[in-house]
């Protein structure tokens, strides 16, 4: 189904590309293509992390790729109020505890090792995705959407081409792919136009806590049940989005 999504973006911000009618300006075609390249890497790392070992660990670890582009931005110059520190940290911990989940069972311990080192990987490799992001945006959001989602759907073709897997759509499964293509798209060009108005590690933040509302929706429509840990997680992430906001 990942291949069905990623296309579904593809086309349907080529399409807002080419409604714009501007042509590919200088400065987007590298950054995006290593934001491509790496955003495949990020999800392959990421599966591969869930298949062999525990949610409850991975998620977390995952959910602290934002600390890359965090990281940069500092580093570049940027200067958050305190009021917007007190809120990322607040926030970032409020994801880390939403993400947290109940182990899988013991059978998965003895991969954990290659399993955190897999997380770390896809942590690392989709914080730089957002940087470079970032950059390729200065010069133009949605052509650097285009270009990365380009980048990842040419990748996960040559790996369909290789490892031949059945691909199966049906009529029950057209509109959710259709769905996850279009709000998955919809977000990395919002966060693009959103990192060419403000702090990359502001908005890096901020886009990040979607963990958060994953648990809400969870628990609103498939009736899960929130740990104590999750419940505090979810308002500390609030209250982080609301002191970011605020400052």
């Amino acid at each position: 189904m990942l291949i069905f999504s990623q296309l579904t973006g593809l086309v349907l911000i080529a399409l807002l590309v080419l409604a714009r009618g501007q042509a590919l300006p200088a400065g987007v075609l590298q950054p995006a293509l290593i934001a491509g390249l790496l955003s495949m890497t990020s999800i392959a790392a990421y599966y591969q992390s869930l298949a062999i070992g525990v949610m409850g660990i991975v998620s977390p670890i995952v959910s602290l790729s934002v600390a890359v582009p965090v990281i940069v931005g500092l580093a570049s110059g940027e200067r958050p109020s305190a009021t917007q520190l007190a809120g990322i940290v607040i926030a970032l911990g409020g994801v880390l505890l939403a993400t947290r989940q109940k182990s899988a069972g013991e059978h998965h311990q003895t991969t954990s090792r290659t399993s955190v080192l897999l997380a770390v990987l896809s942590a690392v490799t989709y914080g730089f995705v957002m940087v470079f992001y970032a950059q390729g945006a200065e010069a133009d959001p949605y052509w650097t959407v285009v270009i990365s989602r380009s980048a990842s759907v040419i990748a996960l073709m040559l790996v369909f081409a290789v490892m031949r897997p059945r691909l199966k759509l049906t009529k029950a499964t057209t509109l959710p792919v259709l769905a996850v293509g279009l709000f998955s798209v919809s977000g990395d060009a919002l966060y693009s136009v959103a990192s060419t108005l403000g702090y990359l590690s502001v908005v890096s933040v901020l886009s990040s806590v979607y963990p958060v509302f994953v648990v809400i929706l969870a628990y609103v429509f498939v009736h899960e049940r929130l740990s104590r840990p999750q419940q505090l997680g979810v308002a500390a992430a609030l209250v982080g989005v609301a002191l970011i906001a605020a400052g």
